[in-house]
């Protein structure tokens, strides 16, 4: 092996421990952005019979919250839950709607320099310029959903998903498919 050969095997090595480093990194952020949920494993979920859904205490959009209570109260009927009256059920579930936003700016950057260089030293001088070249801005609805039986959290889930459009029915359309997936790992009667 001739020494430019050798040096650029020695150079590509961290090259690609960088690239493989990046994508792993790249592909965890990616994978968070699914439901987050917690089960209480100790619970005897089996006991459980009733359910009654608590609206939210800041009630912001009372359309959305009443679309919520309905679509928390399918996915729990389906599971084999009853609903019932605050005081007689075996647990009460309370939810939290919340919006959020996430500007994608993209940019372009300009360097230019001139610069003068001679055996005694040199003098530079530049500047950058950053145009923007398209903005994006993506809206988020989150939603948390927590069951508590007595004074104990047995289940709770959060998860959110992208809106490309803020109209009300969108919102409650993907708020809906979010609740069925975020109820998805409770357990069934």
């Amino acid at each position: 092996m001739t020494p430019t050969n050798k040096s650029k095997h020695i150079v590509r090595k961290p090259f690609y421990m960088l690239f493989a480093l990046v994508a792993l990194s790249f592909l965890a952020g990616c994978a968070n952005k699914g439901p987050q949920i917690n089960i209480d494993e100790s619970q005897n979920f089996a006991d459980i019979n009733t359910f009654f859904v608590r609206p939210p205490l800041n009630s912001l959009n009372p359309e959305i919250e009443s679309q919520l209570t309905s679509a928390i109260s399918r996915a729990l009927i389906a599971k084999g839950l009853k609903p019932s009256p605050e005081e007689g059920a075996d647990v009460l579930v309370g939810f939290l709607p919340s919006t959020a936003s996430e500007e994608n700016d993209t940019r372009l950057n300009l360097g230019l320099g001139t610069g003068v260089f001679g055996r005694s030293g040199g003098i530079s001088l530049g500047s950058i310029f950053s145009v923007p070249i398209g903005e994006r801005v993506t809206q988020y609805q989150n939603l948390q959903i927590d069951v508590v039986r007595g004074d104990t959290f047995i289940y709770s889930a959060v998860g959110s998903v992208e809106v490309e459009s803020t109209d009300s029915v969108t919102i409650q359309n993907k708020l809906g498919e979010l609740v069925a997936n975020l109820l998805e790992a409770f357990p069934a009667k």
